[in-house]
């Protein structure tokens, strides 16, 4: 067993701790309060759960590619706490940033983030930890100042960087209803 020690830590847990490490597992969220927004994003409105953000982003990248509109870093609204609220009932906004002179034809849809006081929470790290990570940091905030958690909750992807936005106010959200387009 002695003998075997050392092959099984070159072969196995190292590659494996590097592995983990190149993804983020010992990485932790860095926080601040700051002034971010006023981004243009072309989007799709996504109900149900939020684990299929990623093909409803597909779909707007399809669309974008189409009609010949650079995409710029993704972003996804979160409109619902996945908490408190029955997961077929789940509401996002999944696009990507574009130019200020695009104009994106049906079906997809524009709009923009103003800009306005957030705590940020950004990680580099793979998607499958860095949700967990940025998320737990903001509700830690939440839970410190004894506050709820305000949405939309604004997530930006930009060259391996997931950041979450989290307004310090409460913000007006748009009228929405389940299948119809505003």
């Amino acid at each position: 067993m002695k003998k075997q020690l050392p092959y099984f830590l070159l072969i196995f847990l190292i590659p494996v701790t590097l592995v983990l490490w190149w993804w983020g597992l010992f990485s932790s969220a860095d926080v601040e309060i700051a002034e971010r927004g006023n981004y243009r994003y072309a989007y799709l409105e996504a109900e149900g759960p939020y684990s299929k953000l990623s093909s409803k982003q597909e779909e707007v990248l399809h669309e974008l590619v189409q009609q010949k509109i650079k995409p710029g870093p993704e972003i996804t609204l979160i409109f619902s706490d996945p908490r408190t609220t029955p997961y077929k009932e789940l509401h996002a906004r999944a696009g990507f940033i574009i130019d200020a002179d695009a104009k994106p034809a049906a079906p997809i849809q524009v709009d923009t983030v103003p800009v306005r006081k957030v705590f940020v929470s950004s990680i580099k790290a793979h998607p499958l930890l860095a949700y967990g990570k940025t998320y737990s940091k903001v509700l830690d905030f939440v839970k410190a100042k004894n506050t709820t958690l305000n949405l939309p909750t604004v997530e930006i992807v930009d060259d391996s960087v997931l950041s979450v936005e989290m307004p310090l106010e409460p913000v007006a959200q748009p009228e929405y209803k389940a299948g119809v387009s505003p």
